[in-house]
């Protein structure tokens, strides 16, 4: 089950609590969603002014993979994220990493409205053989 914990005391936000708010019961702030990428985001645009489209692509999606973590899990960057690499698929022409996404894109929605285990075990077994694949 997913569930998202406070930074500071551990306290579980329920299904419609604002997890990037403060903490009901300590009153911490939590970090804003995609806080913990900010320095990989700025890479992200500088190679997307370079015009390094492909390189762009590849390490969005590295975050993609990380926002979607089943445990960890940050979703409303992942959209953001989603929608930063539709826009350097589109602006570089990058037809083969465009599928990619929107399959794998199509496979994080199933298991974000309610994938059951076997869709999430689906989901990790293409992201490994895509890890495999590119450190070939």
């Amino acid at each position: 089950m997913y569930t998202v914990q406070c930074v500071d005391c551990d306290y579980v936000f329920g299904d419609f609590e604002d997890e990037f708010g403060l903490c009901p019961e300590c009153g911490e702030q939590q970090p804003s969603s995609g806080s913990w990428a900010t320095e990989e985001v700025a890479s992200i645009d500088s190679l997307e002014k370079d015009g390094a489209h492909a390189r762009a692509v590849a390490e969005a999606m590295e975050l993609l993979h990380m926002a979607v973590d089943l445990e960890y899990g940050d979703w409303p960057f992942a959209h953001r994220l989603a929608e930063m690499i539709r826009r350097l698929c589109d602006a570089g022409g990058l037809t083969k990493q465009s599928e990619e996404h929107e399959l794998l894109w199509k496979m994080i929605e199933t298991n974000q409205m309610g994938g059951n285990q076997e869709r999430a075990e689906a989901y990790e077994k293409w992201r490994r053989l895509h890890e495999e694949n590119n450190q070939s």
